[in-house]
């Protein structure tokens, strides 16, 4: 181990774009440290509030099955790894809120797709017809 375990409030900002729906951005403005943005899963941060969800760089879990009140969030990069500690309550209110915009499940019918293949395989003129 290289360091201490050192605790500290880090000001984040969750947002969510219904124009990108399969992610929430995630700000992280350590003070004295220029700000980090990941984008993480919507439905990997949805799914660690009941289970441990995620591989590899990004994993989510919550406490326990029956002490809900915290979830751990850990980011793994360039060998260095963060943990963070969110409030599950206020977590599980605003990803429901992303879920009223964007249902779980139709997400694909945002992403245009479609429109995107087409120009892919057909060329900028078939998406203009």
């Amino acid at each position: 181990m290289t360091g201490a375990l050192e605790w500290e409030d880090v000001p984040t900002e969750f947002r969510y774009v219904p124009d990108h729906p399969l992610h929430v951005t995630i700000r992280f403005a350590p003070e004295g440290a220029p700000p980090v943005t990941w984008h993480i899963g919507r439905d990997l941060l949805h799914e660690g509030l009941r289970t441990t969800s995620g591989l590899g760089d990004v994993q989510v879990w919550a406490d326990t099955p029956t002490e809900r009140d915290t979830a751990w969030l850990q980011l793994n990069a360039y060998g260095a790894l963060a943990l963070f500690s969110l409030p599950v309550p206020e977590l599980e209110e605003w990803l429901d809120r992303t879920y009223l915009h964007v249902p779980a499940g139709t997400e694909s019918s945002r992403l245009g797709t479609d429109a995107f293949l087409s120009e892919l395989f057909d060329g900028p003129e078939a998406s203009a017809r």
